[in-house]
């Protein structure tokens, strides 16, 4: 164990806050790049089931402690106890799991990337509907110049965010691209000097009102489209809108 692991002993990798209506999730591991262990993993999803049983709540932000890292990625000290990949693709899973209720999630969602944001980190920013980057901030998928892949579907997710060319610029260089370049792909959607996650919060007034129903049937359909096509898109859209049709909640 390290001094950073003693540090974190027995306190929360991942906190939870409320600004008015947004909730924040904030990875609180600086003493560790905030990586994304397994511990926070499993916290991470406690926290995102809250925030779906908690109608009051109309948008998350997810974001990491300090100024200098949003995420670092998967905690490779973590990992490697696991001595083959029957003992590792449970506990990749897992992230992975999360990372798609995170895409899934009923609300709008922001990843407020207030420093770097390498690896798993970019992915977990991918994963969420919207990206504010502070003007420091960086971003990279080093895995490919690692000799492996990224292991939480980013290729997929980036893809449709910035396109081929765009996504193979990403992965195969590895290089550090800053949060100007990023905004300039389409990867980050607004940069700030200031509080990245005051941004994000004020960013997220435009979605205030939303339908949470209607969040969550949108997203679906963006998913069936992006894993099963056009057709298979096409008939749940059609499906989950006769049903929403007649639901209590819809607006008359």
């Amino acid at each position: 164990m390290t001094s950073g692991d003693r540090k974190g002993q027995g306190q929360p990798d991942v906190r939870f806050e409320r600004r008015g209506s947004v909730a924040v999730l904030v990875i609180d591991r600086p003493y560790a790049a905030n990586a994304f262990g397994p511990k926070a993993v499993a916290e991470f999803r406690t926290h995102l089931e809250a925030v779906r049983q908690d109608r009051t709540i109309s948008g998350l932000i997810v974001t990491g402690a300090g100024d200098r890292h949003f995420c670092s990625g998967g905690d490779v000290k973590a990992y490697s106890v696991f001595a083959s990949p029957a003992e590792l693709n449970p506990v990749f899973d897992d992230a992975r799991e999360v990372l798609n209720e995170l895409d899934l999630l009923d609300v709008p969602t922001v990843a407020a990337i207030n420093g770097v944001a390498i690896g798993g980190g970019f992915e977990l920013a991918l994963a969420c509907d919207f990206r504010v980057a502070h003007l420091s901030a960086s971003l990279s998928l080093p895995q490919v110049r690692m000799g492996i892949l990224p292991g939480w579907f980013a290729t997929d997710r980036l893809l449709s965010i910035c396109g081929r060319a765009n996504a193979k610029r990403f992965a195969l260089s590895g290089a550090r691209i800053s949060a100007e370049e990023a905004h300039r792909l389409g990867v980050v959607d607004e940069l700030t000097s200031g509080d990245v996650v005051e941004r994000a919060a004020e960013f997220l007034t435009q979605f205030e009102g939303a339908n949470r129903r209607g969040v969550a049937a949108f997203k679906r359909v963006v998913r069936e489209l992006a894993d099963n096509g056009r057709e298979a898109a096409q008939h749940l859209e059609r499906d989950v809108f006769a049903e929403l049709w007649f639901h209590p909640e819809r607006k008359r």
